[in-house]
């Protein structure tokens, strides 16, 4: 079976469909490629936790800004700060508003819930196709370096399939950012710029 894809409009059915069957996958992303799976799929999200060696709490892909609201606690004032900064190089963290459909396993214990919407068009489509959040984790063990260049995967992850748009830019990773309170906080600085 063939393993690996170009990003593309032409490849974007057959990652849904393995995302659909429970399946990881791996893309490209804005930052660092991405480790994938459904984010209400228990199943899939207990091989994702094996592959990676750590339990959750895993951010989410989610369609847009205004999609936000189906998943966690958003003031007016809030929105409007976060549609300055996404889609881009940003992870948003903000308050679970418990009624949601997201596995226990993507949230790990934690009261936050992690967004991300990528400046990526794969991804986005990605995501809008699907038609439900998905988590799209740093490719790589715990501890050990991300994986950036996708025709190179390592052994570990050899099996998944691939969806590459062969972009090879330097990237920290997004920047995380803790919108949960009035007082905005930096938790990692990655390629997003932003002043406190």
């Amino acid at each position: 079976m063939k393993n690996y894809f170009e990003a593309n409009k032409y490849s974007l059915n057959i990652a849904v469909d393995h995302l659909k069957k429970g399946n990881l996958i791996i893309h490209s992303t804005d930052t660092i490629p991405g480790l994938a799976a459904d984010a209400t799929n228990n199943s899939a999200l207990k091989k994702l936790i094996n592959l990676k060696g750590r339990p959750g709490p895993y951010s989410i892909i989610i369609q847009s800004v205004d999609s936000i609201s189906k998943y966690a606690i958003l003031e007016k004032g809030t929105l409007r700060k976060i549609k300055n900064l996404l889609p881009g190089p940003f992870t948003i963290l903000l308050k679970n508003n418990n009624r949601n459909n997201l596995s226990n396993l993507t949230l790990g214990g934690s009261e936050l819930v992690g967004f991300r919407v990528p400046n990526h068009k794969f991804t986005n489509q990605l995501v809008t196709k699907f038609k439900s959040p998905i988590i799209t984790t740093s490719l790589n063990l715990t501890g050990e370096e991300s994986i950036i260049n996708l025709e190179k995967v390592s052994e570990h992850f050899k099996e998944l399939v691939i969806f590459d748009d062969k972009k090879r830019n330097p990237s920290k990773g997004s920047t995380i950012l803790d919108f949960s309170s009035d007082n905005i906080k930096l938790i990692r600085k990655g390629d997003g710029d932003y002043a406190l």
